[in-house]
């Protein structure tokens, strides 16, 4: 009978084994995948910096009043996503994001009508991107937050497609 234990004790031994392996196998796919969470966020803040940026430098070429505002509220939805951004960021790390103050200057070609199409591009890109990290989130909260993004960005796409057109007939 005691042989039979210690076979089992033995067997309980390896079986414990694998199971510390799985768990830091699954430790190591966890640490891979926050951090990749945690990149992707800080490339979501530098993109909308980025952004907010651009429709501040077209914003100031335009001189319609009608149009300069569509830009301007565009610019000021940017900077909000920054913000939706950067706090949940700062919900994941419990730290800011430091984001790069090196950014090249942004050039803008004088064809409005090219810029706003490749800012519609922009802004659907964009949005796919969003999806994709707001499916990386159980938690309800965070995933509202980006939902509330990706929801304002195809306003601001719809926004810039009728601008869009607008030049394009002129």
């Amino acid at each position: 009978m005691y042989p039979y234990f210690s076979k089992q004790k033995e067997a309980t031994n390896q079986i414990n084994k694998k199971d510390l392996d799985d768990a830091m196998e699954n430790k190591i796919e966890q640490d891979d995948f926050r951090t990749y969470i945690i990149d992707a966020l800080k490339e979501a803040i530098e993109e909308q910096d980025e952004n907010s940026r651009y429709y501040e430098k077209l914003y100031n070429m335009l001189t319609d009043e009608k149009d300069k505002n569509v830009l301007r509220q565009v610019y000021l939805n940017e900077l909000k996503y920054k913000k939706i951004f950067e706090e949940i960021y700062k919900m994941i790390t419990g730290t800011d994001a430091n984001i790069r103050e090196d950014f090249e200057e942004i050039e803008i070609d004088n064809n409005i009508t090219e810029e706003l199409y490749n800012s519609i591009e922009e802004q659907l890109d964009d949005i796919e991107f969003y999806r994709m990290l707001m499916s990386a989130f159980a938690d309800l909260p965070i995933r509202d937050m980006i939902y509330e993004v990706i929801v304002g960005k195809q306003r601001n796409a719809q926004q810039l497609s009728n601008l869009y057109n607008e030049y394009r007939m002129r």
